[in-house]
């Protein structure tokens, strides 16, 4: 896999779930192994109207990307 944020940016909380769940992984573990704490995480995951939501950085988008291509 090749980063691109300029045309594969996606922080949908939605589509970083389906991400997760492909990797087999609970959240709590691709939280650790991208390097983010666990509560940082949830507010990636949780709905854009929430006020504890974050846009995860693309860095974070792409290191779950490659966890769930393996």
């Amino acid at each position: 896999m090749k980063p691109n944020a300029q045309t594969s940016y996606n922080p949908d909380p939605d589509y970083l779930r389906e991400l997760i769940a492909k990797t087999g992984l609970t959240q709590k573990a691709v939280a650790e192994l991208v390097g983010v704490s666990p509560r940082m995480m949830r507010s990636y995951l949780t709905f854009t109207d929430n006020t504890t939501y974050q846009k995860a950085p693309y860095a974070v988008q792409f290191a779950i990307e490659c966890l769930a291509s393996q």
